[in-house]
């Protein structure tokens, strides 16, 4: 079933189905706010919120692209999160074995997420968005209410920063 189909059920009374969008969309919604906020247990409730956000509102729902629409939720109480709380996540770093492969791997993603949470939020979340959650410049233009030429500055800034902190602490 489609999205708009799912909706249009919804809105005309048949709450069963939010379950379909909520098993549909959970783990992209809990993985963009774990990337944006770095905290599990803070990224499971803010996922939660927006559901629930968006169940109370659905009657007012005229978006062509649910997830989309469900993101800039997300990207809107991550904001209000930080502004709430104003928390700085540091990660410690785990030695690893060179012979061990998985761990290596363990750890690039670990870098790569301490990286990630260096960068200004704006940058963060457009890397983040193009990366892991696959959405073209217009796209996320569009979710974030900017043009896409400031999406594609942003993206590459991060990108930039991204690449010259890997030199630094490859030579460190």
């Amino acid at each position: 079933m489609t999205d708009k189909e799912l909706i249009r059920k919804v809105q005309k009374g048949d709450k069963a189905v939010l379950n379909n969008i909520i098993e549909r969309y959970y783990d992209d919604i809990y993985r963009f706010c774990l990337y944006l906020t770095g905290e599990e247990s803070d990224s499971y409730d803010i996922t939660q919120e927006v559901f629930l956000r968006f169940i109370k509102y659905i009657a007012a729902y005229k978006d062509k692209n649910l997830k989309g629409y469900l993101l800039m939720i997300a990207r809107n109480m991550c904001c209000t999160y930080f502004d709430q709380r104003k928390i700085t996540t540091d990660i410690e770093t785990v030695e690893i074995a060179e012979e061990n492969k998985q761990l290596k791997l363990v750890e690039d993603k670990l870098l790569l997420w301490k990286l990630l949470q260096k960068l200004p939020l704006e940058q963060r979340e457009i890397v983040v968005l193009r990366i892991y959650e696959e959405l073209p410049f217009k796209s996320i233009a569009k979710l974030l209410g900017c043009n896409t030429a400031t999406v594609k500055s942003r993206y590459r800034l991060g990108i930039a920063h991204i690449r010259k902190w890997l030199e630094v602490e490859q030579i460190g």
